[in-house]
């Protein structure tokens, strides 16, 4: 048994949940500003959170089953 412990606090959460989501954030918000190209900081910025969410929603999926 191991006594070291990577999720001893919130904020080692929330890095592990940047980390894992950051390639979703990038290919998101670089969709969405060469989608929308009027308006390409609510494109990247709408197309970053969709990114995120779906790149975090792949990796549950895959660690759950």
């Amino acid at each position: 048994m191991s006594d070291i412990n990577i999720f001893s606090d919130p904020f080692s959460v929330a890095l592990i949940y940047f980390i894992v989501g950051t390639p979703g954030i990038i290919l998101g918000a670089t969709t969405g500003a060469l989608w929308l190209r009027a308006h390409k900081v609510w494109g990247a910025a709408l197309g970053a959170a969709v990114g995120y969410g779906l790149c975090l929603g792949l990796v549950w999926i895959y660690v759950t089953n």
